[in-house]
């Protein structure tokens, strides 16, 4: 885990080159880490080290039941758009066209670090889902339990 925080509103160009926060990019280099993992996630991209992918996404799919009836739908949804993009000596990255598609990133994205884990968002629909965690979050008080916070 890169142990890195940030929320930056980036521009992504025609070509899907972005330029990779400094937080992130020297993370990555003290780390010595040239590339990241993507995958798609709902209305985001998810971004991992290689190695958090492995440890994360990858391990608890092998440790599943080989015969239960959901594992190839669950393999497909995570692994299936997985793509591992180098960071170039600049400090950007190109995401794929097919991931851009899939999630509808454009030209206004936003790129939030999440404890073990990099997500990219088209900005208008991140706006749009954290707006709606904050409203979930005052009718319903606050979240409880253990680490969480409350207002």
């Amino acid at each position: 885990m890169l142990e890195v925080r940030f929320n930056q509103q980036l521009t992504m160009d025609p070509r899907g080159r972005v330029t990779v926060p400094s937080r992130l990019r020297s993370a990555l280099e003290t780390h010595r880490i040239p590339s990241l993992v993507f995958i798609v996630h709902g209305k985001r991209l998810r971004a991992y080290t290689p190695k958090d992918f492995a440890e994360r996404v990858e391990a608890p799919l092998l440790a599943d039941d080989a015969f239960d009836p959901y594992q190839d739908e669950k393999q497909l949804l995570r692994l299936g758009s997985a793509c591992e993009v180098d960071v170039d000596k600049q400090g950007r990255l190109v995401i794929p066209p097919e991931l851009r598609e899939l999630v509808g990133l454009g030209e206004d994205i936003t790129m939030v670090s999440m404890l073990d884990r990099i997500e990219v968002w088209n900005s208008a629909d991140f706006q749009q889902a954290f707006t709606q965690a904050q409203r979930r979050t005052e009718t319903l008080g606050g979240y409880g339990g253990s680490g969480g916070g409350s207002g």
